[in-house]
């Protein structure tokens, strides 16, 4: 008996992965403040592309920088619609859209974090 309540437990666990959309908010908003109070990129030129092997490669106007939290966002957007989609089918490719919604809010995090420390 026991056997069969095993993919019961983990159809309810995954079913409430409420919790990772949050996540992927919380990382995003992150993000942005990080830009905001951290970079303070208003109207002045900064860094918006480094490369290790050449260094900084593009420069721009500082408000470009709040495209990246802008793209994570249409980026989550996107897979939450998809999640509601395939989430009636208890599909696995539902699951997948908030895991790799969490892994672009992270690396966008990260790759702004890394362009701080370029300026």
């Amino acid at each position: 008996m026991r056997h069969h309540l095993w993919p019961e437990k983990i159809s309810l666990y995954l079913s409430k992965i409420w919790f990772l959309w949050i996540i992927c908010l919380v990382l995003n908003s992150i993000t942005f403040l990080f830009i905001h109070f951290k970079v303070r990129p208003s109207g002045r030129t900064v860094a918006l592309h480094y490369n290790v092997l050449v260094g900084v490669q593009w420069y721009g106007p500082g408000a470009n920088l709040y495209l990246i939290p802008a793209v994570g966002l249409a980026i989550c957007i996107v897979n939450y619609t998809l999640y509601k989609a395939l989430k009636s089918n208890d599909n696995f490719l539902s699951y997948l859209t908030v895991f790799i919604s969490v892994c672009v809010q992270s690396i966008l995090l990260l790759a702004v974090l890394f362009l701080a420390r370029v300026d």
